[in-house]
């Protein structure tokens, strides 16, 4: 984690957001900005981000406060002006993970499969769990198609059933703010 850069990117996101509504790309490229990498800009992106600077706003206030603020009020305002675009852009990109969220589960369905060598002990799960993480997001931002709620539960199913307990695997600083009961692949290792 980069605050830093999440500062930056919540900037820039708010900035772009309009552009990015308008746009036919579902990852909008943002390029570099003051030296640093930026991520593709969707809305889950913008969500995770959000989420990781209020869940650091109490512990940096000077830093967080005003950034995160201005850019969540242009972001709502984008959104309440062209809330058809927002809405249709969070659905495709709800789409777009829960795809690759299940050929993730599958390729680790499959390594596990394999005799030793291929097995390798890094999962990857960490690094991909953003993916569910930001599908979660997606779902409390925008009501959702029933069909892909029911792909998600079902993939849920599967993960659930691979599941192996065990400490937050983010950041420490951020636990508090990711219960365990809604965030629960957050506390877990394949």
């Amino acid at each position: 984690m980069n605050l830093k850069q999440d500062l930056t990117f919540a900037r820039v996101a708010a900035e772009q957001m309009d552009d990015y509504l308008h746009a036919e790309v579902l990852f909008y490229p943002i390029g570099s900005v003051d030296g640093m990498q930026m991520p593709q800009l969707t809305i889950g992106a913008w969500l995770e981000t959000e989420w990781r600077l209020n869940a650091l706003r109490e512990t940096h206030p000077d830093q967080i406060g005003d950034v995160l603020a201005a850019a969540q009020a242009e972001v709502r305002k984008v959104r309440h002006r062209i809330p058809d675009l927002y809405q249709n852009k969070a659905r495709r990109e709800f789409k777009s993970r829960l795809d690759s969220w299940e050929m993730f589960l599958n390729d680790r369905q499959d390594a596990t499969a394999q005799p030793e060598p291929y097995n390798a002990p890094r999962s990857g799960y960490a690094e991909r769990v953003h993916t569910r993480f930001r599908l979660e997001l997606l779902k409390d931002d925008v009501a959702q198609l029933s069909d892909q709620l029911s792909r998600l539960r079902m993939l849920d199913g599967r993960l659930r059933m691979r599941f192996k307990p065990g400490a937050f695997i983010w950041e420490p600083e951020l636990a508090p703010a990711a219960p365990a009961d809604k965030f629960w692949f957050l506390y877990a290792k394949l």
